[in-house]
């Protein structure tokens, strides 16, 4: 009895240390656009009469794109609260990995060559059909790649890899990228986590790669990160072979 009263309270003193990280990270994620907003609109206000032209138009553009960081940020904490209360149930059906993948591929070229960076998409001729939700599986492949081209420096690559094995097909999306830290790469695909030098880089609240992972949790499915410091990453799943 003691000990289950223990193990209970040690359960809510974990859950509520989870609760205050995820409101400080938040509020700390949702404030920063917010007072870039703020700040332009009432400097607009106050110099109605003195801004020009393009001044007028410069900070519309920057209070536009706060806007869609602060909107991308709710959506993504909208999925990642539905998926870690297990909320999505995957709707599977046997569908071609290679052509989604070359659909995110083009999804992404526009960006890619905007940073300068070779997006390519490896994959055999004959690549069995999968099983799984499409559009989920379609997010996950989408949240790699976004991240990889965020790390990437110029003249860098991405690349999508398909591998078919005896009953899966094995995805890789790797970059050229600064890589990860060893002592980070297990928590990489916690909520809100990012590393020190990813930190220095991005103001994201870190949610793709935990979403990611929630997706390839309730597909019964893992990913793993293989990277060494300056020689980029590989993100790694599986999905099983239809």
């Amino acid at each position: 009895m003691a000990d289950q009263i223990n193990s209970n309270i040690e359960k809510i003193q974990s859950v509520e240390k989870l609760r205050r990280e995820l409101i400080a990270n938040v509020s700390h994620d949702l404030r920063t656009p917010l007072a870039i907003m703020q700040g332009y609109i009432e400097t607009m206000i106050m110099k109605e009469n003195d801004l020009n032209h393009d001044e007028r138009r410069r900070y519309l553009n920057i209070v536009l794109n706060s806007s869609e960081k602060l909107s991308k940020l709710i959506g993504q904490l909208f999925e990642y609260s539905k998926l870690e209360a297990r909320e999505i149930t995957p709707k599977k059906e046997p569908f071609l990995i290679a052509e989604l993948a070359q659909d995110v591929v083009v999804k992404y070229e526009v960006l890619a060559k905007e940073k300068n960076i070779e997006l390519a998409l490896d994959a055999p001729q004959k690549v069995p059909l999968v099983f799984a939700d499409v559009a989920l599986v379609e997010r996950v492949i989408q949240n790699l790649v976004d991240n990889a081209l965020k790390f990437t420096p110029k003249g860098g690559k991405v690349s999508i890899q398909l591998s078919p094995k005896e009953d899966e097909v094995v995805v890789n999306i790797s970059d050229t990228g600064p890589g990860i830290p060893q002592k980070d790469q297990e928590f990489i695909f916690e909520r809100f986590h990012q590393a020190n030098k990813i930190k220095e880089k991005s103001s994201g609240a870190g949610l793709g790669l935990a979403i990611a992972k929630k997706i390839l949790d309730i597909h019964n499915s893992t990913i793993k990160v293989i990277s060494r410091p300056n020689e980029g990453a590989s993100f790694v799943f599986d999905l099983p072979a239809y």
